[in-house]
């Protein structure tokens, strides 16, 4: 899916991918995320259950906003509440700053701490 910017001359178009870039490179300069979460959820594959990966990070366009999500390991020691609003804070000024983009709710879930 695409956004389109049709108030000036000419359109802009920002795809899914590009904001799923920004996401993912935002979340990781942030101090005390370990890394993004590699998510799993059951799928029915023919007549038995498998564990598939899906999204990490989920980035959904509502009308002309874009919202995302995304799933998020932590350092030990790391305050966790705090880790999650600079990410939330962090993803959502790059998006904007860089496509134009109006981000409308940025969900971050801490999936796990991770201990070497």
């Amino acid at each position: 899916m695409m956004f389109k910017n049709d108030k000036v001359q000419g359109q802009l178009k920002v795809s899914k991918e590009v904001i799923l870039t920004i996401t993912k490179n935002a979340v990781l300069a942030v101090d005390g995320v370990c890394s993004i979460a590699n998510a799993k959820k059951k799928m029915l594959k023919g007549m038995f259950f498998s564990k598939t990966d899906f999204e990490s990070i989920k980035i959904d366009f509502v009308n002309d906003t874009v919202e995302i999500s995304v799933y998020i390991f932590v350092d030990p020691g790391a305050k966790v509440k705090s880790v999650a609003e600079q990410v939330q804070n962090r993803v959502k000024n790059e998006v904007q700053s860089m496509t134009g983009v109006t981000v409308s709710k940025v969900n971050v879930t801490i999936s796990d701490v991770k201990y070497n």
